[in-house]
């Protein structure tokens, strides 16, 4: 008995070590999980004050990958994209702003934006608008509002948004400032000649006389004014605290000028640069962009190996090469070599290369694996979305969006760039995927049931389907003349022609008179043996664009 109730014993405390253990396994799991991720962090950090930027993107993308929800290393992914001017920054912003929603962020978000869209800066827009509110009273919210303007052209509304910046915090001169150089760009003479006397005032002031020289000299250039040129920009070349941005905008100037400094001024930037792969690449892109790719290659190819395979060195020079379409020397840059998380650029700037040369088959196959490898995280397809859109491949961009729309299923953004591109190649298949795709992420949305129908029907595709969903948008939204339009044809397919007819009667005539509901009861008059009449409706409906299948179906209803 007593040898039993000890083997008991025994075994109930063998469970009880197996039942700690076991908590040991499920519990201390996240808690190593959360202390890799802190050590990849502080390792990060680490390497980042020592300047070694490439473990540091390594260590937060180990970080991320442990939780990509960690607001500290996203907020420092994003500083180093912006950093590494990728326009990846986009992504890791919004993920900041996502993570921790306040106006703050959501302002970064909008100026991020703003440096990477191009025109009319869609997300900056949608931002700015959602702010309006809020931002009345928020210094920064101008700030930003103004340039977007500004990107836009839109002085006076820049000149607005600054002026109210200026009035919420009358002491910061910075904001006079601003207000100065937006000035600057006046169609009054006298108002432009003004704020140029205000920035030529400033420029001894001790906080704001760097960025009063650097708008001096940004108008000199703007204005070919040669003389103003080299005088600004050498103070601001020369300035204690000038930046590489400044030091570029000097170049600038004495390059505008034709300065006889200029050699030497371009000889001391590319010392300064030489030994840094980021400021390397931004020097080497100055020089691409001033009609200097070549200089820039033979100037490359005097520095040591590893400081040009270091990106994004080697990005800058294949952009060169790009430049000069000299399309067997990117080749030849790009084979045999590999550009670590940023090699989905390598492949698909080799892809270009091959398919200038009337490669086909090899540029197919490159631009598939870049492609796949820009799938691995969705930062890299908007980098290579934004490369392919500015070599005008129509396909690979759609290619692209549709990788986006299967990577960041929240944004809606790829699709509405889908639909307009097929809407305006009149590509009805890439509608109707699109619509769907719509579908899918708002079940109960009358307008992309009618949508999907209406491709459906015209398309001959699941017909019963398309059907139903015209029946039950319309059941949703029955004074809408478009949506009844679309179910009227589904009646009319179904042969209850005189039903439809019934149901678009129903609407005024200036409802019936929009080319989108025009073409479909033409089609249905026609059918009814009034093609006189349905005529007039057609002659509407062909002001409105109509797509392949409404034109075929027009023509269809006057022959028979």
């Amino acid at each position: 008995m007593n040898g039993s109730k000890k083997g008991w014993i025994i075994a109930v405390a063998a469970l009880a070590l197996l039942l700690v253990l076991g908590a040991g396994v499920w519990f201390g799991r996240p808690a190593y999980h959360g202390y890799k991720e802190n050590r990849a962090v502080k390792q990060a950090e680490a390497f980042l004050q020592q300047g070694d930027l490439r473990n540091a993107n390594l260590s937060l993308r180990i970080a991320l990958a442990l939780n990509s929800s960690n607001l500290t290393a996203n907020l420092m992914m994003a500083n180093l994209m912006e950093q590494g001017q990728s326009p990846a920054a986009i992504f890791y912003r919004k993920r900041v702003w996502e993570i921790q929603p306040t106006l703050t962020n959501k302002l970064f978000l909008a100026a991020c934006a703003l440096r990477y869209e191009k025109p009319p800066f869609p997300m900056t827009s949608a931002l700015l608008r959602e702010m309006s509110g809020a931002g009345e009273t928020n210094t920064q919210y101008h700030l930003v509002a103004s340039q977007f303007a500004l990107r836009l052209n839109q002085l006076t509304n820049a000149e607005s948004h600054l002026q109210s910046a200026a009035k919420l915090a009358p002491t910061n001169l910075l904001h006079q400032l601003n207000l100065a150089t937006v000035r600057l760009q006046s169609a009054d003479t006298n108002t432009a000649s003004a704020a140029r006397r205000d920035l030529a005032a400033l420029t001894s002031d001790p906080a704001l006389g760097l960025p009063a020289l650097r708008s001096l000299t940004a108008d000199s250039v703007t204005r070919h004014d040669a003389l103003g040129a080299a005088e600004y920009g050498r103070k601001l070349g020369s300035h204690p605290q000038a930046t590489l941005d400044d030091r570029l905008l000097e170049l600038t100037a004495l390059d505008e000028a034709k300065a006889p400094g200029f050699p030497e001024t371009l000889a001391r930037v590319q010392s300064e640069c030489k030994t840094n792969s980021i400021t390397l690449a931004q020097l080497v892109s100055w020089m691409n962009g001033h009609g200097q790719a070549r200089p820039a290659l033979d100037w490359l190819a005097t520095l040591p190996a590893p400081i040009r395979e270091t990106l994004p060195a080697p990005l800058a020079e294949a952009d060169c090469y790009m430049t000069l379409r000299d399309w067997a020397g990117l080749q030849a840059r790009l084979v045999g070599h590999r550009w670590e998380e940023q090699d989905f650029l390598r492949l698909g700037m080799l892809a270009r290369a091959l398919r200038e040369q009337n490669q086909s088959e090899m540029a197919g196959r490159n631009w598939r694996l870049s492609l796949n490898a820009a799938k691995t995280r969705p930062e890299q397809l908007l980098v290579l979305l934004q490369i392919v859109r500015g070599w005008g491949w129509e396909d690979e961009t759609k290619d692209l969006l549709w990788a986006i729309v299967e990577r960041m299923p929240t944004e809606e953004w790829p699709l509405q760039i889908l639909e307009r591109g097929y809407a305006a190649k009149e590509d009805s298949d890439g509608l109707y995927r699109v619509y769907q795709t719509l579908l899918e992420k708002h079940p109960e949305s009358s307008l992309f049931k009618n949508n999907v129908a209406t491709m459906g029907l015209l398309l001959g595709r699941n017909k019963a389907r398309s059907v139903v969903l015209a029946r039950e948008a319309y059941d949703a939204s029955k004074t809408n003349a478009m949506i009844a339009s679309t179910y009227a044809f589904a009646l009319h397919t179904e042969g209850k022609t005189a039903d439809a007819l019934k149901l678009l009667q129903t609407f005024p005539e200036t409802e019936l008179q929009r080319p989108e509901v025009a073409l479909y009861y033409g089609v249905l008059l026609a059918s009814a043996g009034e093609k006189g009449k349905a005529e007039g409706y057609f002659a509407v409906a062909e002001k409105g664009k109509p797509l392949p299948q409404e034109k075929a179906l027009m023509n269809e209803a006057r022959r028979n």
